[in-house]
C-alpha cells in the first residue's frame, strides 16, 4: 500500500513539472509614453540680439535702461561726436563757399553771352556795311576778334562752371562721410523690442570688441527644450505642450510643437548645472506660447508635451 502511494505521488509530481514547462511564457508588455516632461528655457521666437558698436568711443549719452521698450530707429546710446561735429561743420561751411562760388561764375556767364550775341550783331552789321563799301577793313577785323574773344571768354567760363560744380559734388561727399561717421557715433534700436541689459555707463568707453548690450525684438515668446534620446521618436511637430514652474503643477502657458531639431546632440541647456553628469544626446523642441504670455525671457520652465493630443 504504501508503495502504490508512493508511486501516485511520483506520478502526479512528474504531472505537474509538465504543465509547467508546456505553458508558455508572456510576452512583455510595451508601454507607449502619453507624455513627456522636459526642461527648457523662455525665448523670443526671433532670438536674443547682441547689439554692438560700429566705432571705438567714450559714452555721451544713455537713453535707455534694462528693461526699456524701443521703437524701431529709436536713439539708445551715443558716443562722443564732437570732433567729426566741427569737421562736418567745416564741410558744410565749403559747400555754401563753393556755392556762392558758382552762382558767380554763371552770373559772369550770363553777362558774357550778352556781351558775345551784341559783339556779334556789331560785327555783322559792319561786315555788311564794309561789304558795301562803307566801312573800312580795319573796324570790320576789329569787331570780328571782339566776337571771337567774347566766344572764348564764354568758353572759358563754362569750363569754370564745370570745374565748380564738380569740385562741389567732392565737396558733398566728403559731408556725407562725416555726416555717416556723426551717425556710426549714435546706436538706434534695430526693430521694435525690449534692452534686456545694459551695464553702460555715461562717460565708459566702448568698443567694437565687445557687445554693448543684448536685445530682444518683439516676436511670439517660445520655449527651447532639450528631449532625451530615449523617447525623441515619439516626437511630432503640431502636439500640444503645457507650460508650468519647473517642479510643481501650477500651469504658466499652454502652446505647441512648431519644431524639431533634425539631428541629436549634446546637452546644452542649463549646462552649468554640476548635477547634471550624464551622457546623453538630445533633441532640441521648439514651443510656441500661445496667448500674451508674461513670462520672463530666460527662464527656467518644465514642458510636459502631449503625445497623445495634436493639432
Amino acid at each position: 500500500m504504501k508503495k502504490l502511494f508512493a508511486i501516485l505521488l511520483v506520478l502526479i509530481w512528474s504531472a505537474g513539472c509538465k504543465t509547467k514547462e508546456e505553458k508558455p511564457a508572456a510576452e512583455p508588455v510595451k508601454v507607449e509614453p502619453v507624455r513627456i516632461i522636459a526642461i527648457g528655457r523662455v525665448e523670443p521666437e526671433v532670438k536674443v540680439t547682441a547689439i554692438g558698436s560700429e566705432v571705438n568711443g567714450l559714452v555721451k549719452k544713455l537713453y535707455v535702461q534694462a528693461g526699456d521698450s524701443v521703437k524701431k530707429g529709436q536713439l539708445l546710446v551715443e558716443f562722443s561726436h564732437d570732433y567729426e561735429d566741427a569737421k562736418l561743420t567745416q564741410i558744410n561751411s565749403k559747400v555754401a563757399t563753393q556755392n556762392a562760388e558758382i552762382k558767380n561764375i554763371q552770373a559772369q556767364l550770363t553777362s558774357a553771352k550778352i556781351k558775345s550775341e551784341n559783339l556779334k550783331t556789331k560785327y555783322e552789321r559792319l561786315q555788311k556795311i564794309f561789304e558795301q563799301g562803307a566801312e573800312t577793313k580795319q573796324n570790320a577785323d576789329n569787331a570780328k576778334a571782339d566776337y571771337d574773344q567774347a566766344a572764348k571768354d564764354i568758353d572759358r567760363l563754362n569750363a569754370a562752371l564745370q570745374s565748380a560744380e564738380s569740385k562741389l559734388i567732392e565737396i558733398n561727399a566728403d559731408a556725407k562721410v562725416t555726416a555717416v561717421d556723426v551717425e556710426r557715433r549714435k546706436v538706434k534700436a534695430p526693430s521694435d523690442g525690449i534692452v534686456l541689459t545694459m551695464d553702460l555707463t555715461e562717460g565708459s568707453a566702448a568698443t567694437t570688441e565687445k557687445p554693448l548690450f543684448d536685445f530682444a525684438p518683439n516676436s511670439a515668446l517660445t520655449v527651447l527644450c532639450e528631449v532625451d534620446e530615449l523617447w525623441v521618436n515619439n516626437l511630432k511637430i503640431g502636439q500640444k505642450a503645457t507650460i508650468r514652474t519647473q517642479g510643481t503643477d501650477d500651469k504658466l502657458a499652454d502652446g505647441v510643437v512648431v519644431y524639431l531639431s533634425p539631428y541629436l546632440k549634446k546637452k546644452s541647456l542649463f549646462s552649468d548645472d554640476s548635477s547634471n553628469m550624464e551622457d546623453r544626446r538630445v533633441r532640441e523642441v521648439r514651443i510656441l506660447l500661445s496667448g500674451n504670455s508674461s513670462l520672463l525671457i530666460n527662464s527656467r520652465v518644465e514642458a510636459v508635451i502631449d503625445l497623445v493630443n495634436s493639432n
